[in-house]
């Protein structure tokens, strides 16, 4: 066992030296090459839509209507604990998973092939390890949906934490990745990107430690559902 962690140690750390090395010669060709990627979506088996931006819940429901998932999981992201206080003033606030849900609904995914898993995750690997919990990969295939710029690093982690036959990570089209560091956002997932793909390589992980895993169930801290308007006659179910 110390031989294989110390195998994949050394992998990683020639592989950080391969990035690092790639990074210094072309410089922000090689930023925009890392953050600007994409599997091509194929049929799978279940498809995760990772948290951080509405724009995954959206393409989610787009490859779900092509028919390459019978059933889509949501995370559940942590809430900032000062969400509570805003709450008692009567301010209602929408849990992230939540409004991801009603995407889906409404853009037309059934409410009974929607599926949540894990409780406050906190980072990538926090996903894929909860995922990894709650469904049972082996043998399957998996494609996980979020965005461009982080596409390869959650491909990176969802491979390493869970044990597919296949995993593919599909990203929405848009953005100007030869020129990133014109774009405010971009240029801040390039920086936080790198770091944080260095920070897994090493060995580091946030880690969620749910209530579940003790045996007892989560809290609800995920605020009132969003009112969803009445579907219409030409609504797809």
């Amino acid at each position: 066992m110390n031989d294989l962690v110390t195998s994949r140690g050394l992998r990683d750390c020639a592989l950080l030296l391969g990035a690092a090395l790639a990074a210094a010669i072309l410089g922000p060709a090689a930023v925009g090459w890392w953050m600007d990627f994409s599997d091509a979506p194929v049929r799978s088996d279940a498809m995760v839509v990772l948290g951080g931006s509405y724009e995954r819940p959206l393409y989610a429901a787009e490859l779900y209507r092509r028919g390459l998932a019978p059933e889509v999981w949501l995370s559940r992201p942590f809430r900032a604990p000062e969400e509570s206080r805003i709450e008692a003033l009567g301010i209602p606030l929408f849990a992230e998973e939540k409004v991801n849900r009603a995407i889906l609904i409404k853009s037309g995914v059934p409410a009974s092939r929607i599926r949540f898993y894990g409780q406050g995750v906190l980072s990538t690997a926090d996903e894929a390890r909860s995922f990894a919990r709650a469904y049972d990969a082996r043998g399957k295939k998996v494609l996980v949906v979020t965005s461009r710029y982080h596409a390869r690093r959650a491909r990176l982690e969802f491979r390493r934490l869970v044990l597919a036959d296949d995993v593919r990570v599909a990203a929405p089209p848009g953005g100007d990745y030869r020129h990133w560091w014109r774009d405010r956002h971009l240029a801040e997932c390039g920086v936080t990107e790198a770091i944080k793909t260095v920070h897994f390589l090493l060995g580091g992980m946030f880690l969620s430690q749910p209530a579940t895993e003790a045996g007892a169930p989560p809290p609800d801290r995920s605020g009132p559902e969003p009112r969803l308007p009445q579907a219409g006659p030409g609504s797809r179910r």
